[in-house]
């Protein structure tokens, strides 16, 4: 598969389009805080969703698990500031995806509110 940063840009670029494929429209992608990197930011239906992407090789892993709860802290803070600098008044959900690679076709797994599963 290659360097880790080329798997996780790939990740996210699948997991973009398959996002738009359901419907959403994507607002923001990588927007950066001092709390860490919030991958996608997109809109649907007027509620605003924040989606972490993680990838992995092999199938054997599942990405759900490399979450933390520290990382679950910082993306709630960068949640924050993201709504706070847009000026987002509405509702808004987190959710994840999760890209595996393996032989063929890669997997994705889409959770959504996970951050509420914690």
């Amino acid at each position: 598969m290659g360097s880790k940063r080329r798997k996780g840009d790939l990740g996210e670029e699948l997991a973009v389009r398959y996002l738009e494929s359901r419907g959403f429209r994507i607002v923001d992608r990588n927007f950066y805080t001092r709390w860490g990197e919030i991958d996608i930011v997109a809109e649907k239906e007027g509620q605003l969703h924040f989606v972490e992407v993680r990838s992995v090789a092999g199938g054997g892993f599942n990405p759900a698990l490399s979450i933390t709860r520290k990382k679950i802290s910082h993306l709630v803070k960068a949640m924050e500031i993201y709504l706070k600098k847009s000026g987002w008044r509405g509702d808004y959900r987190a959710h994840f995806i999760g890209i595996r690679y393996g032989e063929g076709e890669p997997e994705i797994e889409f959770i959504e509110d996970f951050i509420e599963l914690y």
